[in-house]
C-alpha cells in the first residue's frame, strides 16, 4: 500500500511539474529562439548583417578556443564566394533556457548542414551550444556564445545530418 501511495504521488509530480515548467520554458525561450534563427537566416546570405545581432563584448568560444567576430564574418563571406548554390540549415532542439530581466540563456543541441552544387560537399557539424543573452536598451544581443562539438556516428556518408 504504502508503494502504491509513493508511485502515485511520484506520477502526479511528473505530471505536474510538465505542466507548469514545460510552457514556462517555451515561453520564456521562444525570443532567443527566434533570435538564432534570425542570424541562421543571415550567415549564408547577408553574414556583415549578424552583428548586429551580438554584443559588442561578444566572447565566442568553439570547443577549445575563442572566435572573433569579424573573423567569422570574413569566413562566411569566404564560403559563399567559393561555394556555388550553397544551403545552409540548422536544426536547433533547446535543451534549457531561463530569461530574466537583463540576462538570459539557452542551452542548445546543434546541427548545421552546408551543401553546394558547384563542389562535392557535405560540411556538417553536431554540436552542444550554450548562449548568454545581455539586453541593451530594448534589444536581446548574444554576448556569449560556446559550443562543443559533438561526434554523430548516427550520420553515414551521403546522407543528410538534419
Amino acid at each position: 500500500m504504502r508503494t502504491m501511495v509513493l508511485i502515485f504521488i511520484f506520477i502526479n509530480w511528473m505530471i505536474l511539474g510538465l505542466n507548469f515548467t514545460s510552457p514556462v520554458l517555451a515561453a520564456d525561450t521562444k525570443k532567443f529562439s527566434e533570435l538564432l534563427e534570425e542570424i541562421d537566416k543571415l550567415v549564408c546570405t547577408n553574414p556583415e548583417k549578424i552583428s548586429q545581432y551580438y554584443d559588442p563584448k561578444l566572447v565566442i568560444m568553439i570547443d577549445d578556443k575563442r572566435a572573433l567576430l569579424e573573423n567569422r564574418i570574413k569566413d562566411y563571406r569566404q564560403m559563399i564566394s567559393e561555394l556555388v548554390g550553397m544551403k545552409c540549415r540548422v536544426n536547433r532542439k533547446i535543451l534549457a533556457g531561463m530569461i530574466g530581466k537583463q540576462v538570459g540563456y539557452v542551452l542548445v543541441d546543434e546541427q548545421i548542414s552546408v551543401t553546394a552544387e558547384n563542389v562535392h560537399i557535405d560540411e556538417r557539424q553536431h554540436s552542444v551550444c550554450s548562449y548568454m543573452f545581455s539586453k541593451e536598451k530594448n534589444d536581446w544581443k548574444i554576448s556569449l556564445e560556446h559550443c562543443s562539438s559533438l561526434p554523430d556516428y548516427s550520420i553515414r556518408p551521403g546522407e543528410d545530418a538534419l
